[in-house]
């Protein structure tokens, strides 16, 4: 759908200087401003695909636009994220007395073998098992489109169900993943742009949001302005989460006993697996003074299975045979009736990062014209020229992936560990600055990198003597580094 947030990204100048952050808008442009002539890394990051990064140069003027794209060609050297499964899948409804009956599952078939449907009237469930997955129920909003992703490499692995496209699914992924500065970005959307509200999914990942934060005062304002919105709709349960949350917090006792109450009595788990862990970590636990009612006994009673059998998700998933009765190990069966068959084609899909310059013509307003998007690096006095006495002034630290070299460059900076790291000319290398180097510091951070594993080896030079590191002891890299350096003719600081 246009203008759905399906992530965000960010503008970084060649000194690693944070030059903008914005949301990735499904079929919209976002404009931003870069100054003239900078070369600049464009990275982000999408809970849907892999985001490509780019490098870009700024154009004529100090404006572009940068928009997202579905691209289905791999890049080179990308190792396929998917491999191709099948099972079963039927829907759950929530009936008016509060139990879940099977519904037809004829009227959530869609063209896609892996996309399906659900159909309005409700609360719903979507139930996946099939070969020897045990079967798996995610709560769903109603009439919405999901599909069914793999979220393991192992084809009988658990079986993912996540919306088409949807800019709350976006922020809650953030969110679970602890991707704070993506998610700030995501949320920005939803208070700037009050034609976005409504949507079940953003709108709790808001609220959310602003109780992982700690924040009051904008989860009172999301309360008092949204959460009536949902009162009665498959939201009901998280906005009653996030009134006992409030409550809690501002100290209202009577409030919250009848708040945790009727969520006790609701049987069910809220439809965003974030207000599950909400209520277990703050709203259910026993209270400090054992001499005082305890109020949340109800509901830790409710809440103790779904916990026991819940799988990591942004939407509450757990292992059931049926909604009501959560279990950790269900029993495996054949394709059960009122179900359809899917399959999972391995897909190698990314969203890749387009970057065009404005043409600064005053009737040319939608004429575009696209950047060289590897423009190499302008020599800058004093920085990689060819004499050796320059040479010995940096250290080199090379890799194949430019990605790694811009995130460790980043951290260099931030750590404080170095004065200065630029990108070199036409090499996947950046040169850091030896006065002021913090050698020990540094050798720590690249043995940390390498293991991670987001790198196996880096290649290190100074001046004519070079050495390859792929130690992960930090004491053994500082030795390495040493060495290094008086091979380079520079002594350590």
């Amino acid at each position: 759908m246009s203008g759905t947030v399906v992530g965000a990204a960010e503008v970084l100048d060649r000194g690693n200087r944070l030059l903008g952050r914005i949301p990735l808008r499904a079929e919209m442009s976002t404009l931003v401003d870069i100054p003239h002539g900078e070369q600049c890394l464009v990275h982000g990051w999408s809970p849907y695909l892999s985001v490509q990064p780019l490098v870009v140069t700024g154009g004529r003027t100090e404006r572009a636009v940068l928009f997202a794209r579905r691209a289905n060609e791999v890049s080179a050297g990308r190792e396929e994220s998917r491999r191709t499964t099948n099972g079963w899948v039927r829907l759950w409804g929530r009936e008016p007395d509060g139990r879940w009956t099977m519904r037809d599952p004829s009227g959530m078939a869609t063209d896609g073998d892996a996309t399906v449907a659900t159909p309005l009237g409700g609360p719903a469930v979507l139930q996946v098992g099939g070969g020897r997955r045990r079967p798996v129920c995610t709560l769903v909003p109603e009439g919405s489109l999901f599909t069914l992703r793999p979220a393991e490499r192992q084809p009988q692995g658990q079986v993912e169900v996540r919306p088409l496209a949807d800019s709350g699914f976006t922020l809650l992924e953030a969110l679970r993943l602890g991707e704070w500065g993506w998610a700030a970005v995501v949320e920005r959307v939803w208070w700037d742009d009050p034609a976005v509200r409504g949507a079940p999914l953003f709108d709790l990942a808001v609220a959310y949001l602003a109780c992982r934060r700690g924040d009051l005062n904008r989860a009172g304002r999301w309360r008092e302005e949204i959460g009536d919105r949902h009162e009665t709709g498959p939201a009901w349960i998280d906005v009653l989460a996030v009134e006992a949350w409030l409550a809690r917090r501002r100290g209202e006792r009577q409030h919250l006993t009848g708040v945790l109450a009727r969520l006790a009595d609701a049987g069910s788990a809220p439809l965003v697996a974030e207000g599950l862990d909400l209520l277990a970590a703050e709203l259910a636990r026993p209270p400090l003074d054992l001499r005082a009612p305890e109020p949340g006994e109800g509901l830790r009673r409710l809440l103790a299975p779904y916990l026991r059998a819940s799988l990591p998700s942004s939407l509450s998933s757990f292992t059931a045979a049926h909604p009501q009765e959560p279990e950790l190990r269900p029993p495996m069966r054949a394709r059960p009736s009122a179900s359809l068959p899917f399959l999972v084609e391995g897909d190698a899909s990314a969203l890749r990062i387009q970057w065009r310059a404005l043409s600064g013509s005053p009737s040319g307003g939608g004429d575009y014209a696209p950047v060289a998007s590897m423009a190499p690096l302008p020599r800058q006095p004093g920085l990689m020229s060819s004499e050796p006495d320059e040479l010995r002034e940096w250290l080199i630290v090379e890799d194949e992936d430019p990605m790694v070299l811009w995130r460790l460059s980043r951290r260099l900076l931030d750590e404080g560990v170095a004065a200065g790291v630029s990108l070199v000319p036409g090499r996947n290398a950046i040169a850091v600055a030896l006065p002021g180097l913090r050698v020990g510091s540094v050798a720590a951070l690249l043995a940390g990198l390498l293991r991670k594993g987001g790198v196996r080896r880096l290649g290190l030079s100074v001046g004519g003597a070079r050495r390859e590191l792929d130690v992960t002891d930090a004491a053994e890299a500082e030795g390495i580094l040493a060495v290094l350096l008086r091979e380079g003719h520079r002594s350590e600081p």
